[in-house]
């Protein structure tokens, strides 16, 4: 099984969280080999979590965002029995390459059966998408409209996982 299918698959048993601040609950999305730089994020950055099923198989999507730093970094993974293999993440960083990007699984590492597990997603076998010199088709980073910031990441994170559109705005 690829990414791609994860992100275009019929997910099932979907769950949301309610929006947090400041620090994460570790057992939502366990990395047992990221250290403290997967978790060292401070109370200006706001968390929400969906999880489902597909394939018989438990995925988690984490939402984080900082709307003082304009960035939001959205990663999906599968969960194992008590660690996380981050399958792609989905990025916005003002502070350089403007513009929404992924990080992504590629060539040989592509199957989600042989990601690195506990991890954040980093190696030669990860891909960006578009790259960072290439023209970024997506710019926005609405503080406007949907209500506020948060809820127009929200409906963007179920845009492209394809989430239900059930409780987009809550």
């Amino acid at each position: 099984m690829r990414v791609q299918d994860v992100i275009r698959g019929e997910k099932q048993a979907l769950t949301f969280s309610d929006w947090g601040n400041g620090k994460m609950p570790k057992a939502k999305f366990p990395l047992s080999k990221a250290g403290k730089k997967a978790w060292s994020f401070g109370p200006a950055w706001d968390w929400r979590f969906a999880e489902f099923e597909f394939a018989g198989r438990q995925f988690v999507v984490r939402l984080l965002v900082c709307e003082d730093k304009s960035k939001a970094h959205i990663h999906l993974g599968l969960r194992t029995s008590r660690d996380t293999t981050v399958l792609c993440s989905y990025e916005y960083h003002v502070d350089h390459e403007t513009g929404w990007h992924l990080h992504t699984l590629c060539g040989e590492k592509n199957s989600i059966d042989t990601a690195p597990t506990g991890t954040l997603v980093h190696g030669p076998w990860i891909k960006r998408l578009p790259s960072a010199r290439s023209r970024h088709n997506r710019t926005a980073f609405k503080r406007e409209g949907h209500g506020g910031l948060k809820p127009w990441l929200w409906s963007e994170t179920v845009r492209f996982f394809r989430l239900s559109a059930k409780d987009m705005f809550t």
